[in-house]
């Protein structure tokens, strides 16, 4: 696999240096989709581009055997480039400032493989490229398409991670990133001069208590054992000192880490806000937990079988240390089929570049991109029976 990962290796660097040139935000990326699918067309593999420019491309061996599917997404993010390299971002306030340029670099780049090689292989190959991860969109439409399909087997992702070296790799069994979902509370009352709060219903109050004990849910209302954040991160009322607001306004961001807790905690927010207002002669309004992104739960047999492969390439396989924080909707994929996602190591150690995403310094070594290829490929020509 090393050196079939070493053949391609320039292809795949080429490919992400003119995606990153490029960046588009999410469920923005008319140029990416129409890009990749013109690179496929070109490669000769059948491919659907979906109506979220979503793109899934099909590698059919011809003979019987399992199902599996590789993805990578390739959105990128509003921030300015301000590491300067050859192939810096050419559009204003747009940046692949979280490696989604690498991930759909990877992914073709295996699809190439697969094509080139399908006469050592048994079963059939999906390579799905995904939009709008950043947005939690995205993802659905692919997942249906291939469960319109007869589904997978097995689905498998990497993310190239900044704060590993390159050659490593992080893959436990369980979660690795929690679920995301945000809320959003309006806290309707009656305004008034801030003299006179006995003729109005002051929404402040209320808002702030609303916001205590929303944050104190994981603590007095939820399952000790399924670790869970309510944060609220902004709060709104109010123009001046001596006016009292009609209104009062909250938002917020919750994770987990247990399939389903997403809309349940926010309606827990919303059993608790409607009677706190009351109390105030306010009335509150809760929103969220509709857009949710679940938590990322690899299977234990999907991720002994990756460490597995790769420790037989050497890779450094680092030491279990519990889940992310993060976020990332390839939960939809380990949900419907299961699989694994895993941390690629991709840290930079050019001068002035960061390691850490969603930073306008983010920058990764590009010698991951062999190493994320050669686990893609090991994962292709072992699970689809072939060999190299």
């Amino acid at each position: 696999m090393r050196e079939l990962a070493h053949q391609y290796a320039g292809y795949v660097t080429d490919f992400r240096r003119e995606l990153h040139a490029h960046p588009e935000l999410s469920m923005e990326e008319e140029w990416t989709s129409a890009r990749i699918a013109r690179e496929l067309e070109g490669l000769g593999i059948p491919h659907t581009v979906l109506q979220n420019r979503g793109i899934v491309a099909v590698v059919d061996s011809g003979r019987p055997g399992p199902r599996l599917a590789l993805r990578g997404d390739f959105d990128a993010l509003p921030l300015t480039e301000e590491v300067e390299l050859p192939f810096q971002s050419q559009i204003a306030g747009k940046m692949h400032a979280c490696g989604h340029d690498a991930h759909a670099a990877m992914v073709l780049g295996a699809a190439r493989i697969a094509w080139e090689q399908r006469q050592h292989l048994c079963g059939t190959a999906y390579f799905c490229f995904q939009p709008g991860e950043e947005t939690g969109e995205g993802a659905g439409p692919i997942v249906a398409h291939l469960k319109a399909l007869g589904g997978v087997d097995r689905a498998v992702s990497l993310h190239v991670n900044g704060a590993y070296p390159v050659g490593s790799l992080y893959l436990q069994d369980g979660p690795m990133y929690a679920g995301a979902t945000r809320f959003d509370i309006e806290v309707e009352g009656v305004g008034g001069h801030g003299s006179r709060p006995d003729l109005a219903s002051d929404p402040i109050r209320p808002a702030c208590e609303i916001l205590l004990k929303a944050a104190a849910i994981p603590v007095n209302r939820h399952d000790p054992f399924a670790t869970c954040v309510v944060s609220p991160c902004l709060i709104h009322a109010g123009t001046k000192n001596n006016i009292i607001p009609g209104s009062a306004s909250i938002g917020g961001n919750i994770r987990f880490f247990r399939y389903g807790d997403g809309p349940a905690l926010v309606e827990e927010i919303r059993r608790l806000a409607g009677p706190t207002a009351a109390a105030y002669g306010c009335t509150a309004r809760v929103t969220g937990g509709e857009k949710c992104t679940e938590p990322v739960l690899n299977d234990p047999a999907s991720a002994a079988w990756g460490r597995a492969l790769a420790a037989d390439l050497g890779f450094s396989l680092i030491p279990a240390q519990g889940p992310s924080a993060a976020s990332d909707n390839f939960a939809e994929f380990l949900e419907a089929f299961g699989g694994f996602y895993a941390m690629l190591g991709a840290r930079s150690e050019l001068p002035g570049t960061s390691g850490n995403a969603h930073n306008p310094t983010f920058c990764i070594d590009e010698g991951c991109l062999e190493e994320g290829l050669a686990l893609f490929a090991a994962c292709l020509f072992d699970f689809l029976g072939g060999k190299e």
